[in-house]
């Protein structure tokens, strides 16, 4: 089984390569540096920062193996993917005008591959190092096994903390219905039907903290959070929308990654054929 993470010679892809290692070495898997050739990218500087993260990895004695394709880059990935065993890809992405618009982060999301997708929104370049605390925003107790199961390994894999944030999102009318003793359980139903995920991570060892929000605007409410509490590493669930929907409105998640002050993974299960 393969990790791949797509290098261009930018700081930004060299710290998602470094999550993806951090993944592999959890299981055991080959790690692929794969590059995808274009006049824009210098293939020396691609090369040195594969030669970089081969090192890296030779301390967790995790294999590597470089790869080189050519085409255009979202298809020939996509290609390259079908013809391989591979568990996850990482790519990094950069801020622009419209989150990551018209750049092979974005294309991927609107590819069907065949293995899932972790987009790196990078912050601060030394938490890729050490992370201590690990955040996982859902909204009230939606949360899927896949995007579950990846949260776990990257807090495995860190040694760290993890918390799950629960955003239940209500108007102002009903915020004021809610009372202190119908707040309470709601907040426990969610804890109940969270608690299986809870026991997971018990059995992992991985330290767990499950808090609870009530807010009208959940994207405000997550950067409220991130910025008032020590975490490294955020986890969010990447949504696939039409290309044209960005042309209406801002998608909440391109603000969350536009204003992050955390690395932040938004993670995209693959689609089943």
């Amino acid at each position: 089984m393969k990790v791949i993470a797509a290098v261009n010679g930018l700081v930004t892809s060299d710290i998602a390569a470094l999550y993806a290692l951090r993944y592999a070495a959890l299981f055991n898997y080959t790690l692929d540096l794969l590059h995808v050739l274009n006049p824009t990218d210098s293939r020396e500087e691609v090369e040195t920062s594969m030669a970089t993260i081969e090192e890296a990895a030779a301390e967790y004695q995790i294999k590597t193996e470089r790869v080189f394709l050519a085409g255009e880059p979202a298809p020939a990935i996509r290609a390259h993917l079908l013809e391989t065993n591979t568990d996850i890809l990482f790519c990094s992405t950069r801020m622009r005008k419209r989150f990551f618009e018209d750049s092979l982060s974005e294309k991927l999301t609107r590819v069907q591959l065949p293995a899932d997708l972790a987009i790196v929104r990078v912050a601060h370049v030394d938490a890729a190092f050490l992370s201590e605390n690990i955040l996982l925003p859902i909204r009230g107790d939606r949360l899927s096994i896949k995007k579950f199961i990846f949260f776990s390994a990257m807090a495995k894999a860190f040694g760290a903390g993890a918390e799950i944030y629960s955003i239940t999102t209500a108007g102002n009318r009903r915020m004021a219905r809610l009372d202190i003793g119908s707040t309470k359980e709601l907040f426990l139903k969610i804890n109940d039907r969270l608690s299986h995920y809870a026991k997971n991570l018990k059995l992992m060892q991985i330290p767990l903290r499950i808090k609870h929000a009530l807010a009208e605007n959940e994207v405000d409410q997550i950067l409220h959070h991130v910025a008032h509490h020590e975490f490294q590493l955020m986890i969010i669930g990447g949504r696939r929308q039409s290309p044209f929907a960005r042309f209406f409105r801002e998608d909440p998640m391109a603000r969350l990654f536009r204003y992050t002050p955390v690395n932040t993974i938004a993670f995209y299960a693959r689609e089943e054929e």
